[in-house]
């Protein structure tokens, strides 16, 4: 009586395993291919608005393995502050160093670093593309899965 309770209880989870793991895929697709649209879309608008302004470094905030700098920037007359995250192998910021800005005519808070393309930098759109598509390699391997568990059903229900 206890074994067959065990294996009810297994049943249930093999059923709904594949459902919260294909929503799981699903939603991380959705949340991936969200956050690539939106860099993609404000680095077309400073491309097409965009306004080059110099930043200065105002402080640098100490995160696990490095630094974060915050920076201080003004445009049409109204000053604007951005946090960016920094690797301490590439640069040592120090206070008071100027940053070359492009910020959004219209939304001087989007803004990217003068070499970059994307607003959270370079790095970042590739991963969003990267994490989408294996998300969505995921979700269909979960979908494949559950029809090839479909059709071994069926089979063995046509079978007996």
């Amino acid at each position: 009586m206890h074994l067959t309770h065990i294996r009810a209880t297994l049943s249930a989870v093999r059923k709904w395993v594949p459902l919260v793991l294909g929503l799981s895929f699903l939603a991380l697709t959705a949340f991936t291919v969200y956050s690539a649209t939106v860099q993609w879309q404000r680095g077309r608008l400073i491309d097409d608005t965009g306004v080059q302004v110099t930043g200065t470094v105002t402080r640098l905030l100490h995160v696990d393995k490095g630094y974060k700098k915050e920076i201080a920037y003004t445009v049409d007359g109204r000053r604007h502050t951005l946090n960016k995250g920094y690797d301490p192998t590439l640069h040592a910021p120090r206070r008071g160093d100027r940053v070359c800005l492009e910020a959004a005519r219209e939304h001087p808070d989007i803004v990217r670093m003068c070499e970059d393309h994307y607003p959270q930098g370079d790095d970042t759109f590739p991963a969003y593309i990267l994490g989408a598509f294996f998300c969505t390699a995921g979700l269909l391997f979960v979908i494949g899965h559950q029809v090839t568990v479909a059709r071994r059903t069926r089979e063995i229900g046509t079978a007996a």
